[in-house]
């Protein structure tokens, strides 16, 4: 029997370190991938503030030029187009101010806290600019030192990227912003050297080495551009703006003063702003591509995190088992503490709960000594958040003979908390008896707030989903509203003639028995009106095989009286007769939130010939529905936010912005499908794209 002990010894042994390696690697794979996690959103947070700062600068930089033409003037030139570019360049700055509340990094902050210094002062010099108290240079040298700070920003925010690609990424565009900031610089020294009415050697000098700086950026942006960002940024220096501002570069650069130079600063500006704005959508470009890029490494490092989460319970459940197992066979504690004493999470008790011994890594995470430990009784640990009731399931099948294990919030020395997922054994004597007890923990502490993050956003997305379907009920209502206005008249009418009839005593049965039938028929139209609105929201409890046409009919069942009512042409070309499996209710919902966002936006622009369109179709594998209206289409600048929650292109008493973001949720995560928006000559189309029900026939 020693000898056969002995043999599962060694042969559990190795098992046993190769899954204890296993699960402290996928232990460390796991944190390192919910590091990464956080510091790719904390990124994200960031581009989305460079973005602000951008959008600043662009603004800056055109004021900076804006001002160098007035001074140099004397304030002949440029007065109304600098009055109107301040007010842009203050939206642009309280929209920054707004936006830093997701920062968290520490030297960005910093950065910030620097530039908005800068900010504070703007005020006063155009105050000096206004009263032409400051001179040219000392003009653009305050704007290209708040550009310059504003810049040093992104630089901040680039350190935080810690994967190649993005930092790469990150590089370029913070060397195309320096770049474009030196090419605001350029515009204000011309507009300054074309606007004055003497020939400034100091400004001439500065204007040869602001080109030669911003060749520089320019040379290393595009060394570590991507191929792509490469491509969009020669496709936007086919202008003829940029021959334009060579050509007076040349100008300025090689033609002598005499009476003043033959373009006129006016042309100058408007050239230079032109090649600046063609510059402002490679900015954009970049930005998109940097974001694209986080989103993407987001992505996989959540599907890698879940893998490693797997692999990790299947890990533990195996290295318990094996722990389990090796309780038994040892006879030896010593030889097992030195196993798993520096890893395992141990202990073991006497009959009453009183410590005999515990693990370094019990120490560790609890806080306590060895010495503080030893002959205390086990609930020293115990977390006040424990129900009593948990201890008392514990004990009572532990002295029973039999193994208890789950999970369980302990209590550290210096008052924190974690949480373990714990076994606990009965440990036999030579008799059979129970002489103590032995427990085996591991630490569950990240995957339970990880737990607790989950639920939390599925929580959330309740709430979304249940606000959308409140405001979607106020629009139904006013919808029956429509519908029953022309039966409760005619039922009014029909009523009112019969009460006549019976005034002049002028009873005719068969006359009377056909209004009172008609009257029956609008009451029974009124009364399948509610079951309608009913049925529409009747909780889904499971997804049903239904034909996607009917699901569209159901809707605009509910819908085309509004429509009529409101002089909206209502245009249905069905081709798609296949079934699909969904929610029907939710898909409902998703459908007329479409058919009332047309609504709204053809009303809200007063057309002539207002139309929406409702068209089906299908291919090999999925059943497709657009909605398409003649509104005018979403502007390019919000269509890439259009399913964002809480965004919203309607005045805030009208839209909650949740409409389109849970529609999303309902057809991508509920249905399995995907829903897509993009314009068409004549205004939005969106798609919602559902796969086709196939059902599954066995052999006969």
């Amino acid at each position: 029997m020693h000898n056969r002990l002995k043999i599962e010894t060694k042969l559990l042994l190795p098992l046993f370190i190769l899954i204890l390696t296993l699960l402290l690697l996928s232990t460390s794979l796991i944190s390192h991938q919910y590091t990464k996690g956080s510091f790719l959103k904390e990124l994200k947070h960031g581009i989305d503030l460079a973005t602000d700062i951008s959008q600043l600068i662009h603004a800056t930089q055109k004021e900076r030029g804006l001002s160098s033409g007035f001074l140099a003037s004397k304030g002949e030139k440029f007065s109304l187009q600098l009055q109107k570019q301040r007010e842009i360049t203050d939206r642009r700055a309280k929209k920054l101010h707004q936006d830093i509340i997701n920062i968290k990094d520490k030297y960005v902050l910093t950065a910030l806290q620097k530039s908005f210094k800068d900010i504070y002062q703007l005020r006063k010099i155009r105050q000096e600019i206004d009263h032409f108290k400051i001179d040219v240079a000392k003009s653009i040298h305050f704007y290209s030192k708040l550009n310059d700070d504003l810049l040093n920003v992104i630089v901040e925010i680039s350190k935080i990227s810690k994967l190649p690609i993005i930092t790469q990424n990150i590089i370029a565009y913070s060397n195309f912003l320096y770049a474009k900031e030196n090419i605001g610089i350029e515009r204000a020294l011309g507009t300054a050297i074309l606007s004055q009415k003497k020939y400034d050697k100091s400004l001439h000098v500065a204007f040869i080495n602001i080109i030669a700086v911003e060749k520089l950026y320019l040379k290393t942006f595009l060394k570590y551009a991507s191929q792509d960002a490469k491509k969009f940024y020669y496709q936007q220096y086919k202008d003829k703006s940029i021959d334009e501002v060579k050509k007076i570069q040349n100008l300025i650069l090689y033609e002598n003063f005499e009476s003043g130079y033959s373009v006129s600063a006016e042309y100058w500006f408007e050239q230079i702003t032109n090649k600046i704005n063609k510059l402002q959508n490679v900015d954009n470009y970049l930005e998109k591509e940097i974001s694209r890029n986080i989103n993407h490494a987001l992505e996989e490092t959540y599907t890698l995190f879940g893998g490693f989460a797997l692999l990790n319970i299947i890990s533990i459940v195996v290295f318990l088992s094996i722990i389990i197992i090796i309780l038994k066979i040892l006879k030896n504690e010593k030889r097992l503490k030195s196993i798993v004493d520096k890893y395992i999470i141990s202990s073991t008790t006497d009959l009453k709960g009183r410590i005999v011994d515990v693990s370094d890594a019990f120490c560790s995470i609890s806080g306590f000594t060895r010495e503080e430990l030893i002959g205390k009784p086990h609930n020293i640990i115990r977390h006040p958040d424990m129900p009593k009731s948990a201890f008392k399931n514990l004990w009572d099948t532990i002295q029973q003979g039999k193994p208890w294990s789950g999970e369980v919030k302990n209590l550290k020395k210096d008052g924190g908390y974690y949480w373990v997922y714990a076994n606990i054994e009965p440990l036999f004597d030579k008799k059979g008896n129970i002489e103590g007890y032995a427990a085996i923990r591991l630490d569950i502490t990240d995957s339970v707030h990880l737990e607790e993050e989950l639920v939390r956003s599925k929580e959330k997305d309740k709430t979304l989903l249940h606000q959308s379907k409140l405001a979607q009920m106020g629009e139904m209502i006013s919808m029956i509203a429509h519908q029953w206005r022309q039966p409760l008249t005619a039922i009014s009418s029909t009523s009112s003639d019969l009460y006549m009839k019976i005034l002049l005593d002028n009873y005719n049965k068969d006359y009377f028995i056909q209004k009172l039938d008609k009257i029956d028929d609008l009451s029974q139209h009124l009364s399948q009106t509610i079951d309608d609105f009913r049925n529409f929201y009747k909780e889904d409890q499971q997804k049903e095989r239904v034909l996607y046409s009917d699901i569209v009919e159901g809707v605009l069942e509910i819908v085309s009286s509004s429509l009529e009512y409101k002089k909206i042409k209502l245009v249905s070309d069905f081709e798609c007769q296949e079934y699909i499996y969904v929610l029907k209710n939710e898909l409902r919902q998703v459908i007329l939130n479409l058919i009332k966002n047309a609504e709204d936006i053809l009303i809200e622009k007063e057309l002539q010939n207002p139309y929406i369109k409702i068209k089906t179709y299908s291919d090999d594998s999925s059943a497709y529905l657009e909605v398409s209206d003649n509104g005018g289409g979403i502007p390019k600048d919000i269509i890439h936010k259009i399913f964002d929650p809480y965004f919203s292109t309607k005045m805030k008493k009208d839209g909650t912005g949740l409409g389109l973001y849970m529609s999303k949720i309902i057809v991508e995560e509920h249905c399995n499908g995907k829903l897509t928006v993009t314009n068409s000559d004549e205004g939005a189309i969106f798609i919602i794209q559902i796969p086709i029900y196939k059902e599954v026939k066995e052999d006969v």
